[in-house]
Formats: C-alpha cells, sequence, structure tokens
C-alpha cells in the first residue's frame, strides 16, 4: 500500500503568459506612466508656461522694462551662451525655440484630456438647427423678462431707498 504523506505531488502546471495585443501593451504602459510619472507632469505643467514666457522676452531682447537682455546675454562671457545671443537673428530663433518646446510640452500633457473629451463628445446628440433656434428664442425672452422687472422693482423701490439714505 503506497502512504499518500510520502507520495510525491503533482507540480502545478503553469499556465502561459497572455498575449497582448499592441492596443493592450500601449495601454499598459500609459497606465504605468500616468501612476509613475505623475509628479513630472505636473512640473512640466508649470515650468512650460515659464519656458514660453522667457522665449518671449528673449525674443524681445527686454525682461520687464529694466532689464535689457540683449546687453546681459550677448556679452556673457561664456562662448557657448554668446553664440545664441551674438546677432538679432540667433536671439529670435533662439526665442522661438523655446516658445516651440514649451508649447510642445503643453500639447503632449493636454493630450490624455482632450482625448477621452474627443470620444465623449461623438456620443452627444446634437440639437437640429429648430430645436437650436427655439430654444435660443427662449432664453433670450427670459432675459427681456427678466431685465423688464428689475426695471421695474428699481423703478418702484428707488423712492424707498431715497427715503432711507436721507433718514
Amino acid at each position: 500500500m503506497a502512504d499518500p504523506i510520502k507520495a510525491k505531488k503533482a507540480k502545478p502546471v503553469k499556465q502561459p503568459k497572455p498575449v497582448l495585443s499592441p492596443e493592450q501593451k500601449h495601454s499598459r504602459v500609459m497606465e504605468i506612466l500616468k501612476k509613475e510619472y505623475a509628479f513630472e507632469n505636473w512640473l512640466l505643467a508649470i515650468l512650460s508656461p515659464i519656458l514660453i514666457l522667457y522665449g518671449v522676452y528673449i525674443i524681445i531682447g527686454k525682461f520687464g522694462t529694466a532689464v535689457d537682455l540683449t546687453e546681459i546675454l550677448g556679452s556673457s562671457g561664456y562662448g557657448f551662451i554668446d553664440f545664441f545671443f551674438e546677432t538679432d537673428l540667433k536671439r529670435i530663433l533662439t526665442g522661438v525655440f523655446l516658445i516651440l518646446v514649451g508649447t510642445l510640452v503643453i500639447i503632449f500633457l493636454a493630450i490624455p484630456v482632450v482625448r477621452p473629451s474627443i470620444a465623449e463628445m461623438k456620443k452627444v446628440s446634437w440639437p437640429t438647427g429648430r430645436e437650436l433656434g427655439g430654444d435660443t428664442v427662449r432664453v433670450f425672452g427670459f432675459l427681456l423678462f427678466l431685465i423688464l422687472m428689475f426695471t421695474l422693482y428699481g423703478f418702484a423701490f428707488d423712492p424707498l431707498f431715497k427715503w432711507l439714505y436721507n433718514l
């Protein structure tokens, strides 16, 4: 008789990993990026408008009203920095590049927000021209009614308020 305790346990059969489609892999990567790099996205959202602003300042050559950037940056003593500011064309191209990079970062950050909105907008049932016209007429009619009511209240209560102010 075989002892059930001493009998070898059968090895569990390994289940093969499911094969993910490219779309599933992409969504998984985006899910990881959203979880792991949320701080970096906030940092980019804060820094990209500053980058655009500096690009504008470089293009116009002024930082505020008091500081002339072309004198400071064009003669910094560092060859690498002076290269980008020694002529007006180079200064303008540097500013445009900074503005372009800042704008692209903002677009990159806006895509995850806008993409679901577009999908939801496709689900919306839009009013016909006749429904839109009717609703518009009703809204403006109500606004005219409110204007008339508040004008009448103004005429009615104006003597009372004048009397209270004179007390």
